[in-house]
């Protein structure tokens, strides 16, 4: 999404998924609840890189 940017060889994505799953299913673990959306194929900015998916998944979110 930003021109110039350096590719997974030299900034390889984190484990950001993996980490935020953690969190929740922790959170699930103490009586929470959520529901996991995961874009395939976008990064730190799904609101950017898959626009129509993301504007789905809060507008069901907040009805």
């Amino acid at each position: 999404m930003i021109p110039g940017w350096p590719d997974a060889d030299v900034a390889p994505p984190s484990p950001m998924v993996s980490q935020t799953r953690a969190v929740l299913d922790a959170y699930a673990a103490a009586g929470g609840t959520y529901r996991e959306v995961l874009l395939e194929g976008a990064g730190h900015s799904p609101h950017l890189e898959r626009q129509a998916e993301f504007l789905e998944a809060l507008t069901e979110h907040l009805a």
